[in-house]
């Protein structure tokens, strides 16, 4: 119980962390900006936008980690074996949009260093292809992250401490307005938050709730 705690807590900081660090690779989205879609597809930038695309898919294994192991909290009650696999199945989908998106998008960074001029494109282009990756990441998976944890907040009375569960759904209420990109704040400040508290205190353990 306690290596999952731990395991799960992990995963979640890694995810919230290298989240933040994926989007310092300077993706273009929001408002168009033509020096910032110049500085995107350099080759000098290439090293940067690969090193943190990737890291934010580490995060991504670290969000499946998390996931994992609540699902396991959620699913010892045998009433809530069918929450567990819905929270499972939407967060799980949440975790494949957000590794998608993050694979789109240093897709084009790879695409200009390694193409060349031959692969160039209109910078308008370049930046409609970046806007849409990042709406996979804020808006497939942010809006699928935040069902999720409104279903994590509906599901987990007994073991997740009151103020945790209503940041929870707070969090997941602003997730799924994250293609605002604003509200996108909450997701991995979300991750760092629970993986601090499994950490450090955890869930009660399931025998010394009686079962």
């Amino acid at each position: 119980m306690r290596r999952g705690a731990i395991l799960g807590g992990a995963g979640a900081i890694a995810f919230g962390v290298l989240t933040v660090v994926g989007t310092l690779g300077g993706s273009p989205g929001g408002s168009y900006d033509e020096p910032t879609v110049v500085e995107y597809v350099k080759t000098s930038h290439f090293p940067i936008v690969v090193i943190t695309g990737y890291l934010a898919i580490v995060g991504v294994a670290g969000l499946v980690f998390l996931l994992a192991y609540l699902r396991e909290l959620i699913s010892a009650e045998p009433e809530r074996k069918l929450p567990a696999s819905i929270f499972w199945g939407i967060g799980l989908a949440s975790a494949a949009s957000f590794a998608v998106s993050w694979g789109l998008v240093t897709g084009i960074a790879v695409a200009a260093a390694e193409g060349g001029s031959a692969a160039s494109v209109a910078h308008p282009v370049t930046y409609v292809l970046s806007d849409a990756s990042l709406n996979v990441l804020f808006g497939s998976g942010g809006i699928l992250l935040g069902f999720a944890l409104i279903a994590l907040f509906s599901s987990s009375g007994g073991w997740m401490p009151g103020w945790l569960r209503w940041a929870t759904l707070i969090a997941g209420v602003l997730a799924i307005g994250a293609p605002f990109f604003f509200p996108a704040f909450a997701i991995p400040l979300w991750g760092i938050v629970i993986g601090v508290w499994l950490i450090a205190a955890g869930p009660t353990p399931i025998p010394a709730r009686g079962r």
